[in-house]
C-alpha cells in the first residue's frame, strides 16, 4: 500500500520502520524544517520496551536510560502516601527513564537507516478523498495521495480534525513546568519521587537518563506566565520545601518550559473512502491524556504495533482498521478512565480532595493486593482489574529487568 505517516513522533517513526518492513511504501510528513531531539523525561513501560526491542532499538536506549523500580509519593508535610517498588508484583519489569530526545533520536535513525522518504518543513492541514486515493493537504495545495494516510501528529492532530470523529478534546486546566538538569551523582537513583501540597502544586523527579534528571511543577496554565516571569530564584523559594532530598537539583534549574495536557477521546481512530482507501488514527492523535500514569508513550508504541500486526493479518483495509480498532479500545478505555479519575486529585483547584486522599493513601496501599494491582496499572498493559492488554499476532519480546535499586530513603 501507498501509506503517508503524518508526524515523526514516537509512534509515527515507529510505526513507519513496522510498516516499511512489511513491504509497505511508506512517507513521513513532518511539519518540523530539521527534527531535533527535545523534550522533557518520559517514563517507558515495559509493554514500550517489548516494541523497542523488536525494532532493535532497545539495547542503545537502556544504555543511555535509568531504571525506575519505585515510586514514592509524599506530602510537604512529610507524610509518605506510597512507597513502591515494582517488586510488589511478581515478573513486573521496571520502568525507564528516559530522555524523550534520546528516544526520538533512535527511532529517527531507525527511519533513516531504512531509506523511509521524509517531507520536512511540511505542515498537514487535514486528509480528503481525491480521485487517485486520501489526499494529504497542505496550506500550499494537495501534497500526494495515498490508500492511507495515518495521524500521528500529536493531541492537537490534524488529521483527526478534517476527519470529524472527536468525541472529546478538552485542554486541562493544570499542566506543568519543566526542566532537565545535570545530575552527576544520581540523587534521584531509581525512584519516581513526587511531592504534593493540596492539589495545587507538586514537584515530580523523574532519572532521566545516565546523569540527568527531569523535574516537574505543577501550576495552572494561566498562571505559567506569571512563574516564569518572577524568575527563578522565586521559583526555587516557593520550590525548595517540596524537594526533600533532591533540593540541590533545583540549583541546577536553568530554564522553565511549559507543558500542557489535552483530553481526547474520538468515536473511531478510522474513516474508510472507498474500496481500499482510509485514514487512522495512533498515539495522542487518537487517545490524548495526562501523564499522570506515566503511559501516553508505550500506548503510542502498542498503537504502532497493533496497525502494522493488523495490517499484515487482514487482506481488507476495512477489516484491517476495525480489527485495529477492536484490538485497541479496552486497553485505552481503562487509562483514559484512571486518568480521569486521578487528575482532580493530583492536580486541581479541588482542595479539599487531597484531605482524603493524604488520610486514606498510606492505608490502602497496604491491604493485601493492592500494591501489586497498582504497579500492574502503572506496567502499562491493564485493561480491567482482572485482564491485560495482549499484543496481537507475534509476541513482543519480553524485556529484562535490571537489578532493583535501593529503596527511596
Amino acid at each position: 500500500m501507498r501509506i503517508a505517516v503524518v508526524g515523526l513522533g514516537m509512534a509515527g517513526a515507529t510505526l513507519a520502520c513496522l510498516l516499511h518492513d512489511d513491504g509497505h511504501d511508506v512517507t513521513v510528513v513532518e511539519r518540523a524544517e530539521d527534527p531535533r531531539p527535545v523534550g522533557a523525561g518520559i517514563w517507558l513501560q515495559a509493554m514500550g520496551q517489548g516494541v523497542l526491542e523488536r525494532l532493535g532499538v532497545l539495547g542503545d536506549l537502556r544504555a543511555e536510560s535509568r531504571t525506575v523500580s519505585r515510586v514514592a509519593i509524599v506530602t510537604a508535610s512529610g507524610r509518605r502516601l506510597v512507597d513502591l517498588g515494582y517488586d510488589a508484583l511478581p515478573g513486573a519489569v521496571p520502568a525507564l527513564g528516559v530522555h524523550r530526545g534520546t528516544l526520538f533520536s533512535l527511532l529517527h535513525r531507525e527511519v533513516l537507516a531504512r531509506g523511509i522518504p521524509l517531507r520536512l518543513g511540511v505542515a498537514v492541514t487535514g486528509v480528503r478523498p481525491s480521485p487517485t486515493g486520501i489526499a494529504v493537504e497542505t496550506a500550499g495545495g494537495d501534497l500526494a495521495s495515498y490508500d492511507l494516510v495515518v495521524g500521528a501528529d500529536g493531541s492537537r492532530s490534524r488529521v483527526r480534525w478534517s476527519l470529524g470523529v472527536t468525541a472529546r478534546d478538552r485542554v486541562y486546566e493544570h499542566g506543568a513546568l519543566w526542566s532537565i538538569v545535570r545530575d552527576p551523582d544520581e540523587l534521584a537513583h531509581d525512584a519516581l519521587f513526587q511531592c504534593l501540597r493540596d492539589t495545587r502544586r507538586y514537584l515530580g523527579v523523574l532519572p532521566t537518563g545516565r546523569g540527568r534528571t527531569s523535574l516537574f511543577w505543577s501550576v495552572r496554565r494561566s498562571e505559567m506566565a506569571g512563574v516564569v516571569a518572577r524568575g527563578l530564584p522565586a521559583w526555587r523559594e516557593e520550590a525548595r520545601p517540596l524537594a526533600g532530598p533532591y533540593a540541590d537539583l533545583l540549583d541546577a534549574v536553568d530554564e522553565l518550559l511549559p507543558a500542557t495536557y489535552r483530553d481526547v477521546v474520538v468515536r473511531t481512530p478510522y474513516r474508510l473512502d472507498g474500496p481500499g482507501l482510509g485514514a487512522v488514527l495512533v498515539g495522542d492523535a487518537a487517545h490524548a491524556m495526562s501523564p499522570q500514569l506515566g503511559t501516553g508513550t508505550s500506548l503510542a508504541l502498542a498503537d504502532a504495533w497493533t496497525l502494522a500486526h493488523t495490517l499484515r493479518a487482514h487482506a481488507r483495509l476495512q477489516d484491517a482498521l476495525a480489527a485495529y480498532e477492536h484490538h485497541r479500545a479496552a486497553h485505552l478505555r481503562w487509562y483514559q478512565w484512571w486518568t480521569r479519575l486521578m487528575m482532580p486529585v493530583f492536580q486541581s483547584r479541588l482542595v479539599p480532595l487531597a484531605w482524603p486522599r493524604d488520610a486514606l493513601a498510606p492505608w490502602v496501599t497496604r491491604v493485601p493486593g493492592v500494591p501489586a494491582a497498582l504497579i500492574g496499572t502503572l506496567c502499562g498493559d491493564r485493561t480491567s482489574p482482572w485482564s491485560t492488554w495482549s499484543p496481537p499476532g507475534e509476541p513482543l519480546p519480553r524485556p529484562l529487568g535490571r537489578p532493583r535499586g535501593r529503596r527511596l530513603s
